[in-house]
């Protein structure tokens, strides 16, 4: 299994294949609990490039603790990218990873060639009902099945309710911190780099209307809803995403 060494811990990461010097690295990053398992049918069904997706700290199988601040995840992130120095790079971030991916953009543009932004937004409220519970050490099973389409089977939800009690409670309580302090309204414009929107037209977390927003205020975009997806589409629908990705990295 592949390791690196990243700010003293190990960090694990997943990736498609031996990297290859003649093809472009795409980074995946998983959103708040998850980890780089979320993004198996890409990593396993995209070909031509270097694909990787590492655990954040504290998630999966990586070393260190979760973060309560996207910049800290930013930084690891970058730290990443230079360890293992296969850049400038394609960054692929789902909800909070597209937060994490956004911030590096603002931060380090020069190491990114484009972004993909995955059922995310530019601002990240969390509703402070599911702080309560996770503060309190329970598991928001709930909001699994507003992370899903409404026509999502019901084993993938029992699936995604047995994953999530994996997950320590402690995990999700400063992720989503992390994500309810984010706000890059008033910057995002600033972002001058190609960038493609993906957004779960049943996306019930972060509406069709965050990823409207961020088409509106970023010049070099270009966004794509997926149809009978919602939160997780790039898990409910892979073909449709995959195809997305691969259109938008043949013009990067």
């Amino acid at each position: 299994m592949p390791f690196l060494n990243v700010q003293g811990n190990k960090v694990y990461y997943s990736q498609n294949g031996n990297y290859r010097t003649d093809r472009p690295t795409i980074l995946f990053i998983h959103g708040a609990g998850g980890s780089c398992s979320n993004w198996a049918h890409q990593l396993t069904r995209i070909k031509g490039y270097n694909l990787i997706a590492p655990d954040l700290p504290g998630h999966g199988l990586s070393q260190g603790s979760a973060a309560d601040l996207i910049s800290a995840y930013r930084e690891f992130i970058w730290m990443f990218a230079q360890a293992l120095d296969q850049g400038p790079y394609v960054i692929v971030g789902h909800s909070m990873g597209g937060a994490i991916t956004m911030e590096l953009a603002l931060a380090y543009p020069d190491i990114l060639k484009g972004q993909i932004i995955v059922d995310s937004g530019a601002r990240l409220r969390v509703n402070p009902d599911i702080l309560a519970m996770l503060s309190r050490n329970e598991h928001p099973l709930e909001m699994v099945k507003y992370s899903y389409s409404l026509t999502a089977p019901q084993e993938v939800l029992e699936h995604a309710s047995v994953e999530m009690k994996k997950v320590p409670t402690e995990v999700y309580l400063r992720d989503f911190r992390a994500c309810d302090k984010f706000n890059i309204i008033d910057r995002v414009r600033s972002i001058n780099i190609p960038t493609l929107i993906i957004c779960g037209q049943d996306d019930q977390m972060t509406p069709v209307k965050y990823s409207e927003f961020l088409s509106n205020e970023l010049r070099r975009s270009t966004i794509v809803l997926i149809s009978n997806a919602g939160h997780m589409s790039m898990i409910e629908q892979p073909e449709q995403v995959n195809k997305s990705i691969i259109d938008f990295l043949v013009h990067v």
